[in-house]
């Protein structure tokens, strides 16, 4: 069989048994070829992708898990999905969409920098309608060996704005600079400080949670091993674009963030924070009682864990 007609066979009986909901026997039928060579081409159409099964947007969450969190939480938007195999996919999967129903809603929207959010936007698809004509970066993006940090909006926001056909305005500086004078003197320049104004005044933002114990600002190399045993010390459990908070709520002062070149916290738009796993639990718990976020997508049992400690067990 020629690959085009084996091409052209797998897409009938995909079209067959997933649109027209016709039986392996019925399609085998159909087309002249034993029922057991239908059910072999449709593992061979799943594992190739050819059918790209998605769930409904309204069935994607665990709506009692959600109307429990938000009772307790006092957040207004909550999205909490099944963990599975692979939570982080899961996650990125309900971000997206909820991002796509940002980019319906609003025209200027800004986005952190975050590996969850990345693979949130990395998973968006174009939009027919849509009213977002501005995606804004949070943070600086330069990184100390010169390199573009790989989970900075730059990398996905570039794409993303070539996707939907609008415009994006990158902080053209690092997230940490090498000294408060020269953070001082970046945030005064007039590009980096005309796109940290617009950064300040999105109709909404998307971003992720740092956590200090693992954070990637050490694997980075914008701090240093000394500066995270003085931040646990101090009680830090989590940031947002490198400031820095307890599990209380409270801001923890540190000399990091007189370097920062990044968007005021708190902020003063709805924010939704995109964050699961062990490691963003207290960050979780932290940034919601200090109202740094409106939002949150997470998958379950980050979500238990979370809600544990917000209920003070």
């Amino acid at each position: 069989m020629s690959e085009h007609l084996n091409n052209s066979m797998l897409t009938r009986i995909a079209w067959l048994y997933y649109y027209e909901d016709r039986s392996q026997q019925e399609i085998g039928e159909l087309l002249g070829i034993p029922r057991i060579k239908v059910v072999r081409l449709l593992k061979v159409i799943r594992e190739n992708k050819i059918v790209e099964i998605k769930i409904g947007r309204r069935y994607i969450s665990l709506f009692e898990a959600e109307k429990e969190f938000k009772a307790v939480s006092g957040l207004s938007d909550v999205t909490i999905v099944p963990a599975g195999r692979d939570t982080g996919s899961n996650v990125a999967y309900a971000a997206s969409l909820k991002f796509s129903d940002f980019c319906r809603k609003y025209e200027n929207i800004g986005i952190g920098s975050s590996r969850a959010v990345s693979a949130a936007l990395g998973m968006l698809e174009s939009l027919q309608k849509k009213t977002v004509k501005r995606i804004v970066s949070l943070t600086g993006n330069a990184m100390p060996n010169y390199a573009v940090n790989p989970f900075n909006p730059c990398s996905s926001g570039i794409l993303l704005a070539k996707l939907l056909g609008i415009d994006y305005f990158n902080i053209w500086a690092p997230a940490i600079a090498s000294t408060p004078e020269t953070a001082k003197v970046l945030r005064n320049d007039y590009v980096v400080a005309s796109v940290l104004k617009m950064a300040n005044s999105v109709e909404c933002a998307m971003i992720g949670l740092g956590d200090v114990a693992q954070t990637g600002l050490l694997a980075r190399g914008f701090i240093q091993e000394n500066d995270v045993a003085d931040m646990l010390k101090r009680g830090a459990v989590g940031d947002i674009f490198t400031h820095f908070f307890d599990v209380e709520g409270r801001r923890v002062p540190t000399p990091i963030e007189e370097r920062s070149v990044t968007a005021d916290v708190p902020m003063k738009c709805p924010v939704t924070a995109v964050a699961y796993g062990e490691t963003k639990v207290l960050p979780i718990a932290g940034a919601i009682r200090g109202r740094f976020i409106d939002g949150l997508v997470t998958d379950e049992k980050t979500a238990a864990a979370a809600l544990k400690i917000l209920k003070g067990a």
